[in-house]
């Protein structure tokens, strides 16, 4: 069975012998070549996704969605996987340089980063990635992986100055304007956090993280019927994700919109009918009363 590699474009994982990656259709033949030659590639975006409470105060839990194909539930933000060395590149695969006589190159910084960051040791990653960065100025990719490590220790608006550079060097690079827009969304600096994800919609129309959390900057700013529209979006493109149905019921009544709103916390039900909000949603549609009952489909 062949291995699974990293995508170069988006960094989801792609199954070993796959000529394009499931998710943002790129092909692999870079990834596999960066592998082959003992290149380091990104990090997996850290995608923000969240889930609004019942209450009409937006407040925000964060997920990851790294590489997950709609209808998969979306994992943990520490378990977002990242490429280690190859074995018999030559190269340590540990996070551990030692010794003085060792000359320590841009790409080797980076895949030990990598090492360290799939371990857990975020700050012996960002040691290496800032080795990195300083050894190869011109790395776009090292400046996304530190920016994401930045972003992960709680230190967003340090991180934003590593994503402006790596967007500097690769502009069409989808993730480093969502990642940077996710650095932003952490400041609650909505208008940039808006601007980056409207430029990363625009270079990946069919992501759907990208769209859903696009909707969340705009419900932030009050604007509920542009959140509306990215969440349906965001359905549109993953109608798996029961937690999409949730919070788009849940804008949908804000904006008063009663019926469709039932229609939504109905299918959310369907999907998580004993989950942890199951009892919450019903109660509401509850409240809801005459206007759930009439509610019309929202199946796409």
């Amino acid at each position: 069975m062949d291995a699974a590699l990293t995508c170069g474009h988006c960094g989801a994982s792609v199954r070993g012998g796959r000529n394009r990656c499931g998710r943002c259709g790129s092909a692999e033949t870079n990834a596999v070549a960066s592998k082959a030659e003992g290149r380091p590639t990104h990090l997996p975006r850290l995608a923000a996704i969240g889930a609004l409470g019942l209450a009409a105060v937006v407040g925000f839990t964060l997920y990851a969605a790294s590489g997950s194909e709609p209808g998969e539930a979306v994992s943990s933000l520490a378990t977002a996987p990242v490429a280690m060395a190859p074995t018999g590149s030559g190269r340590p695969q540990s996070s551990d340089v030692s010794g003085p006589a060792s000359v320590v190159t841009a790409a080797d910084a980076s895949r030990y980063g990598a090492a360290a960051y799939n371990n857990g040791d975020l700050a012996s990653a960002e040691s290496h990635y800032t080795t990195a960065v300083a050894t190869d100025p011109n790395d776009a990719a090292a400046h996304n992986n530190l920016g994401q490590v930045l972003v992960r220790t709680g230190r967003s608006k340090d991180a934003i100055p590593h994503f402006d550079k790596a967007i500097e060097l690769s502009g069409d690079t989808w993730s480093y304007h969502f990642n940077r827009a996710r650095a932003y969304a952490e400041l609650k600096d909505w208008q940039q956090a808006i601007a980056g994800y409207t430029e990363a919609a625009r270079l990946f129309p069919h992501d759907y993280a990208t769209h859903f959390n696009l909707a969340k900057a705009r419900q932030a700013v009050g604007d509920l019927p542009g959140a509306i529209e990215g969440y349906a979006k965001a359905i549109e493109l993953a109608p798996g994700q029961s937690d999409f149905h949730l919070t788009y019921g849940q804008a949908l009544e804000l904006a008063g919109r009663q019926a469709e709103a039932a229609a939504a916390y109905k299918r959310f039900l369907e999907m998580q009918p004993d989950g942890p909000e199951a009892d919450k949603v019903k109660a509401r549609l509850s409240q809801l009363g005459d206007n759930a009952g009439a509610a019309p489909s929202t199946e796409r």
